[in-house]
């Protein structure tokens, strides 16, 4: 086999790809995001080399069938727990690769699915960093000497009482409020310049859901806002706007009034809102405050699967200990003006 990555369909070949490392998966998976592939399930994949990464890559995929020249004995339960039919020319104990050692036995093929994006530079995220940022409020200090550096793709849960300065901290990185000292860069762009004004569309704000404003808008208005001086067509953007509120489950939302939504119907239509704007910096004030316990699980999903699609970079406040711990993300506390 020449190619590292060959995958078949009907005997016919439909995919290749002469990359190295990873990449020819990643490669595949771009292949299949433009929707006239042929069925995955029915597909046979034939690789050069496979341990546990490349494994649950292929699981995640949705391949059932694969030949792999060169396996690892660690990527046979990968395959026996999903049902993957699979067929070698040589085995060994472990391939050598740092992936191999990074990926527990019990890790879910998602969460590797991410950990592997970020490792190969394939996520949407931009990095954000905070140098020495000190903010006051009605002269108060609320965030002093601060620091902070997430990496692109990144996922972060910040937690503190009640006035310590989290929604000022997203606030500041939002550009909504100037620190007194420090530096704030959201991607190459110092927060408050020119450069950054221009692109500041790469970050969007999910707000606490608790106004009482009646102001006629639809949610499909509200979504549709993510592409405010788009340069698309009507019709293009009307398109956008429902395949962003489908992927959050709110379409058949879209002609009712946005304030008479629940907590949870609002979460929706905001994160249609942020994927309409191909957001690369999520921010999200305490998303669970006014959701029961079922739009809670439901956020949950939501911000996994934009996670593993799209990889932005995310930073939630929250002072819900149980949700937040849900998530599995970092978890960083915001007190006495800094992150511990």
């Amino acid at each position: 086999m020449h190619n590292s990555l060959i995958v078949k369909h009907n005997d016919n070949v439909v995919f290749t790809s002469d990359a190295h490392w990873l990449h020819p998966l990643f490669e595949f998976h771009e292949f299949l995001s433009r929707g006239d592939a042929p069925p995955v399930a029915e597909m046979i994949l034939h690789d050069k080399v496979a341990g546990r990464a490349a494994a649950c890559m292929i699981v995640y995929l949705g391949i059932r069938k694969c030949h792999i020249e060169l396996m690892s004995s660690r990527a046979i339960p990968v395959f026996k727990r999903a049902g993957v039919e699979f067929t070698y020319d040589n085995l060994v104990e472990q391939i050598s690769c740092m992936t191999e050692v990074l990926i527990s036995d019990d890790m879910p093929v998602d969460d590797v699915w991410l950990l592997l994006r970020k490792r190969a530079s394939r996520v949407d995220g931009l990095p954000v960093r905070l140098e020495n940022v000190c903010v006051s409020v009605d002269s108060r200090p609320l965030l002093c000497d601060l620091n902070l550096d997430l990496s692109a793709g990144e996922q972060l849960v910040i937690y503190g009482s009640n006035g310590v300065g989290k929604t000022t901290l997203l606030k500041a990185i939002l550009g909504l409020v100037r620190p007194e000292s420090g530096i704030i860069r959201v991607g190459d762009y110092v927060v408050g310049s020119a450069e950054w004004r221009r692109n500041r569309v790469n970050t969007a704000y999910v707000c606490q859901e608790n106004t009482k404003n009646v102001f006629p808008i639809s949610a499909r208005e509200v979504a549709s806002v993510g592409l405010a001086g788009s340069k698309m067509s009507r019709q293009e953007m009307a398109y956008n706007v429902e395949i962003a509120m489908r992927r959050t489950g709110c379409f058949n939302l879209a002609k009712q009034s946005y304030h008479l939504l629940s907590g949870g119907e609002k979460q929706r239509v905001s994160l249609a809102r942020c994927l309409c704007q191909k957001a690369k910096v999520l921010l999200l004030d305490e998303p669970t405050s006014f959701l029961d316990q079922s739009g809670k699980d439901d956020l949950l999903v939501l911000l996994r699967e934009l996670c593993r699609n799209e990889a932005p970079t995310v930073l939630i406040v929250s002072h819900d200990p149980v949700w937040s711990e849900s998530l599995a993300w970092e978890r960083r506390e915001l007190k006495g003006g800094c992150l511990c």
